[in-house]
């Protein structure tokens, strides 16, 4: 609601501009409305006596549903009755104020339509004319505010998805830009004292080898064992087991910490990067936490690089993580990142998976906001694609989905490069 006060806030100079042009319109619609009107009612005058070759004023009062008629001629004043019969009056002397040939107003406001045929003014009925004009300019007024209000709600609703989107994006860049320095901090922080436990492991392991080993001479140069001597010999022995699997879940943790080395390169800076390493730096990503899939990067890309002022490495480097966090969550086990073109500045390229696809219902709809084939609330992750495309978009490239079946799917992204 905030942000829809916020937006209509910024406009609201607009707002008034296009009130205030209503208004006009409407009135001048009004005068333009009622001025066609006094020119028909004065042509039916003229006709009804052309065609009766004479001057009946009560006929024409009842022509021109007048309230009073006023001869000059014949300086008599008449007011009418319920049926339209002209009654004599009693004749005060107001200013007429001509507006135009054949439009007058008295003091108190009355139009009044002169008749030159028979030299006569006719007070128009104003309860009766004041009723249609008010009617008129309701549906004027009706038919002025949809189609001001209509362009405000799309600009309204556009910005204010906008703003949601550029939220969502903000906080899905700051938790990759997270990631990324936690892996940092983990790697730092576990390696060090990793290399001292793995050092001294591998010491006391020698210091019980050697043990082992001159125990076995001394059996060897004896005839009998005690038996608690026999049961220690048993369970150092058996010692070695345990540094064999220490060993071996020592190097699964040097593993997983050499996966997380290559994140000191990848920085939120412009920095001189390829498109390979800025694509493959999103597979080191997502290999962090799912490693059972192969991927493979085409080589054409380590020519090229992004055009720092339209789109930044980070913006790039969350949308291919994005990608890739789509095709392994619909089964893929294999990504295959290809370069299709070079044209004005543009790379296209295209990420293929041997995923389930993209249901044939979501397939119209997966670039729409708050949208997602998942069945959780998360307002994030139903915007990313959207994100995607509104980040492209506005860089100046695109996104699409090529094709999408149960044997994989392929997209299309597209954004500003140049060449190395």
């Amino acid at each position: 609601m905030n942000d829809v006060v916020h937006i209509f806030n910024r406009h609201i100079s607009r707002v008034l501009l296009l009130l205030l042009s209503i208004i006009i319109i409407v009135l001048s619609s009004g005068l333009v409305i009622f001025d066609t009107q006094v020119k028909y009612i004065n042509s039916q005058l003229n006709n009804n006596i052309k065609e009766y070759q004479e001057i009946d004023r009560e006929q024409l009062c009842k022509i021109a549903e007048c309230k009073a008629v006023y001869s000059k001629e014949l300086n008599k004043f008449w007011t009418c009755d319920a049926n339209k019969r002209l009654i004599r009056g009693k004749f005060k002397d107001y200013n007429l104020f001509k507006i135009e040939e054949h439009l007058y107003i008295d003091i108190s406001g009355n139009p009044i339509i002169y008749n030159q045929y028979s030299d006569t003014y006719f007070y128009l009925d104003v309860s009766e004319i004041k009723e249609q004009y008010v009617y008129l300019m309701i549906i004027f007024m009706f038919i002025s505010l949809v189609l001001v209000s209509y362009p405000m709600y799309i600009t309204i609703k556009k910005e204010r998805e906008e703003n949601i989107i550029q939220s969502a994006g903000s906080e899905a860049l700051l938790a990759n830009k997270t990631m990324i320095n936690i892996t940092e901090n983990i790697h730092h922080e576990l390696n060090t004292p990793l290399e001292v436990i793995d050092n001294k492991l591998e010491k006391i392991y020698r210091i019980v080898s050697k043990f082992i080993e001159e125990e076995d001479r001394y059996i060897t140069t004896i005839d009998s064992i005690p038996e608690d001597r026999r049961k220690r010999i048993k369970k150092i022995n058996s010692l070695k087991k345990d540094f064999d699997f220490i060993k071996m879940s020592s190097e699964q943790i040097y593993s997983v910490l050499e996966k997380m080395k290559g994140f000191k390169h990848l920085r939120y800076s412009n920095g001189n990067k390829t498109l390979y390493n800025i694509i493959d730096g999103g597979f080191k990503i997502i290999n962090i936490s799912n490693s059972n899939f192969n991927y493979s990067i085409d080589e054409e890309l380590c020519f090229y690089s992004l055009m720092s002022k339209k789109i930044k490495n980070a913006d790039l480097l969350s949308i291919v993580i994005n990608h890739f966090k789509n095709s392994l969550e619909a089964g893929a086990s294999k990504l295959i990142v290809k370069f299709i073109s070079f044209e004005n500045n543009i790379v296209k390229i295209r990420i293929l998976d041997n995923g389930s696809g993209i249901p044939d219902y979501a397939k119209k709809s997966i670039f729409l906001p708050n949208f997602s084939t998942k069945s959780d609330d998360n307002s994030i992750r139903g915007n990313g694609m959207y994100l995607n495309k509104y980040i492209l978009n506005t860089s100046g490239g695109d996104v699409r989905l090529v094709s999408s079946s149960n044997k994989g799917t392929t997209i299309e992204l597209s954004f500003p490069s140049i060449e190395r």
